[in-house]
């Protein structure tokens, strides 16, 4: 299994590539430094507790924004027109842009926002995401979130990006200075697709949604957008949540800040006997290691591991809420040059979930540029104080110089882009991953120290979107309490103690247990101890297991394993399991006995494989995963 875990996992994920178009025509537009950006009505930020009457939501004379009710994306356990509304926006494009801009807005929840007491807003990451991102948990995460505060959740897909038109693109990253030139043929100016653009976009939106004061829920970017949204709208906001906070000015400080959330799990593993246990001292042993693997790389699956590979592996990790305790186990693996343990990492690691939709890569470059140009990134970067063993800051360094430095060069700046941080009465949550490699917790301190009504809460041992990304149930009880009352006290009780270490369980091994998996709707049991980010894919040393929903037909599948693998499909079993018919492969992979069941679920095939390489039968697994699953 040392090669065939991975690649077939990678390659069963090449059958369900999806069939949604995210391609749109190529906008064009000119690059202009005179868009005033600051143009729209400023305020201090204070809380004012009277809201302001609801704008008119249809369109007349005078020009007042409308909700033009539009078809929603798919998504699992949702119903279009009940759980949730979707619509359009029309608002001007502003600067030199000579179109309008159509904002894709999707409201969860049975509120209505014209009554409701207030809306909550969830601005997503990127900058670049879009609210199809978070479709397959819409259900499972935002629709209880909205019930139970008793507000819709509003999204809008930021100007440039999502289902908003005009979507911003250029194909050739090296050439950016033509795809400048071809959106000014089209008479878009990309000083118009800025953070400040967004906030004043977020107003309009509520004002065509028949809404008055508003609560903000930004997450990474969303947070910087959330931030000048009360910047420059501070009137209209009842309070502000933001987790994994990004600041305009904070990832100048990333080689550093990354140094410290290592520190900190350092800390913690060395405060856990258990942790302790597997790495005495986690800090010195990333460095030692590094510098081995340098001197001395090894293969697996996935490639080399040298020093570069081993320590981007762990700020990978330390992104995500429920990666951190890997972090021990990972070190542990590639210390010892143990294949199997380190793969079953790696593989964790390919399936974590990347935003879906129609991610705009060029607006994620675009409103990084111009929001962080004012602040000299490549000079503020290059005099940071890193130390020679701190192969993690230094790397983090050199991809800040490559994606603000030289990556900016024939983007427009916009001179006049806020350089001061958010200063606010506003009630505020402020959540943070103590050990978030991507916004780190010094983001988050920086944000609150200007926020004087404003709540930090960190998670121990948690990594990035400690809420929303669905691995922290205290992280959304605290945020639907906060924002059903923004001036009481938090209670932060239900903040659990650090979780450091995991383990990896021999195949043979395997204790299942109920897991639910919102993404393609059902819970099934699944065997605890083993590795997963994206909540399908489970991984130990020697042994993998893989659930997920693939278009077409069973016949389809069994043939795309066939051509893919060499599964031969002449060796396919009709059998019943658990009253549902299924069908059951049984192969030797590249030294992996591997078996695979699959059933028709409507127009897709719900597929079930196992792979082991110490003996155990798979069969043994998926068999009673299979009989196990049942819908959300």
């Amino acid at each position: 299994m040392k090669r065939f875990v991975p690649v077939l996992t990678v390659g069963l994920l090449a059958l369900t590539a999806c069939s949604d178009d995210a391609t749109s025509s190529t906008p064009t537009s000119s690059p202009s430094t005179s868009a005033d950006d600051t143009a729209a009505p400023t305020t201090d930020g204070s809380a004012d507790t009277t809201a302001p009457a609801a704008p008119s939501t249809s369109a007349d004379a005078s020009g007042d924004p409308a909700f033009e009710p539009a078809a929603c994306f798919p998504a699992i356990g949702i119903t279009d027109g009940v759980d949730v509304r979707c619509g359009t926006v029309t608002v001007p494009q502003g600067g030199t842009g000579t179109t309008d801009v159509s904002l894709f807005v999707t409201v969860v929840g049975t509120a209505d926002p014209a009554t409701a007491e207030s809306v909550l807003f969830h601005l997503p990451g990127g900058p670049g995401a879009s609210a199809e991102s978070y479709a397959p948990i819409l259900a499972s995460t935002y629709l209880p979130l909205a019930e139970a505060i008793g507000r819709p959740i509003v999204f809008v897909d930021q100007r440039g990006t999502g289902r908003s038109t005009p979507f911003l693109e250029c194909p050739d990253p090296s050439e950016t200075a033509a795809c400048v030139d071809a959106w000014e043929a089209d008479g878009i100016d990309p000083l118009a697709f800025t953070t400040a653009r967004a906030a004043d976009d977020i107003v309009t939106v509520a004002d065509a949604l028949g809404a008055g004061r508003v609560d903000l829920w930004g997450a990474s970017y969303g947070s910087r957008l959330a931030l000048e949204t009360v910047r420059r709208h501070g009137d209209r906001v009842r309070s502000l949540a933001i987790e994994s906070v990004d600041t305009a000015a904070s990832p100048l400080d990333d080689a550093v800040d990354v140094r410290a959330a290592l520190l900190r799990a350092g800390e913690e593993c060395a405060a856990d006997p258990a942790c302790a246990a597997v790495v005495p001292d986690l800090v010195t042993t990333v460095d030692a290691t590094a510098a081995a693997v340098d001197t001395d790389p090894f293969i697996t699956a996935f490639g080399q591991i040298d020093g570069a590979a081993f320590v981007g592996t762990i700020g990978e990790l330390m992104q995500w809420a429920r990666g951190v305790s890997y972090v021990p186990t990972y070190v542990a693996a590639v210390r010892d040059r143990d294949v199997a343990a380190t793969q079953a990492v790696q593989l964790a690691v390919s399936q974590a979930p990347f935003p879906g939709g129609q991610f705009s890569e060029a607006m994620f470059q675009l409103v990084n540029c111009t929001d962080l140009a004012p602040f000299d990134p490549v000079a503020t970067i290059d005099a940071l104080d890193l130390a020679d063993t701190d192969l993690l800051g230094r790397l983090r360094a050199e991809s800040g110089r490559a994606s603000l430095g030289d990556a900016c060069v024939d983007w427009p700046v916009n001179p006049d882009a806020p350089t001061e941080p958010v200063t606010s009465d506003v009630p505020a949550l402020v959540i943070a991953g103590s050990i978030d490699s991507n916004t780190p917790l010094e983001n988050a301190e920086l944000a609150a120290a200007t926020l004087s009504s404003s709540t930090l809460v960190s998670f121990p041992s948690t990594g990035h979107f400690p809420a929303h990304q669905g691995g922290n149930p205290c992280a959304l009880t605290i945020l639907a309490a906060f924002v059903t009352d923004p001036t009481a006290e938090v209670d932060t009780s239900c903040v659990p103690a650090p979780s450091t270490v995991a383990t990896l369980p021999a195949p043979g091994e395997a204790t299942l247990a109920t897991t639910a998996m919102p993404t393609i709707g059902i819970a099934a049991d699944v065997p605890q101890g083993w590795l997963s980010l994206d909540g399908t894919t489970y991984a130990t040393a020697g042994a993998a297991l893989r659930i997920q929903l693939v278009p077409g037909g069973v016949d389809d599948v069994v043939a795309g394993l066939a051509q893919q693998f060499g599964i031969d499909p002449t060796t396919a079993v009709e059998e019943t399991i658990a009253g549902a018919p299924w069908t059951t492969l049984e192969a030797d992979v590249d030294g992996s006995a591997t078996t695979v069941l699959l059933t028709q679920a409507d127009t897709f095939v719900l597929l079930v494989l196992v792979a082991t390489e110490d003996g155990t039968d798979p069969a043994s697994i998926a068999v009673p995963v299979v009989e196990s699953i049942m819908p959300l």
